[in-house]
């Protein structure tokens, strides 16, 4: 998917509508814009595979009446590698249910009767915060795994210490030798030794 769309950016944009009759109403009011390429999720078709056959940059989802069980497609894309910004438009509104779409994956709720002319600021807002999303979980990612291995390290240095009398800085530096020699991370190298010794333990 593409995160960087400038507005003279061509979007891709996948229609899913569980009534065909409007979900076809949908995407021939959509083609009248020529910067849209539209495409549509055919009937019976599992959104996870439309996904993946049309790789969209957008994934615009209509309900007359969304409800929990109708999210549910929406939920496992969310929970795929194929995880793409989706933006839902109902024609009611309902704070609850906003919630639970949300929690769902989508990261655009527009309540409308009907979807104005000009739908790509929506559209281009629904790709923007999903971007931002992804980058805050992947820092977020990112921060959890830097304090996991920080306290592997610790736990292994404590170990080494205690196993062969040395200091803080002997212990750290025998895992920092030993992971170059290897081209392996401390981190490894320590969760290794940790490993190791549990196991001398338990024998």
């Amino acid at each position: 998917m593409r995160e960087d769309m400038s507005p003279g950016t061509r979007l891709k944009v996948l229609v899913a509508d569980e009534n065909p009759r409007r979900g076809h109403a949908l995407s021939e009011a959509l083609h009248a814009d020529a910067s849209l390429d539209v495409l549509t999720v055919p009937p019976g078709t599992a959104l996870v595979d439309a996904v993946r056959a049309c790789r969209p940059d957008v994934v615009l989802v209509d309900m007359n009446r969304a409800d929990r069980d109708a999210l549910d497609s929406i939920r496992a894309l969310s929970c795929s590698a194929l995880e793409r910004p989706v933006a839902l438009f109902v024609d009611e509104d309902d704070v609850e249910l906003m919630e639970t779409a949300f929690d769902t994956g989508i990261c655009s709720y527009n309540v409308l009767e009907a979807l104005p002319r000009d739908v790509k600021p929506l559209l281009r807002a629904a790709i923007a915060l999903y971007a931002r999303f992804r980058r805050t979980r992947d820092e977020l990612t990112e921060a959890q795994r830097v304090l996991a291995e920080r306290r592997i390290i610790e736990q292994a240095k404590r170990c080494f210490m205690k196993n062969e009398k040395t200091s803080e800085a002997q212990a750290y530096r025998w895992l920092q030798r030993q992971a170059m020699q290897t081209s392996r991370r401390i981190a490894t190298v320590a969760g290794e030794y940790l490993a190791s010794h549990k196991k001398d333990e338990a024998s």
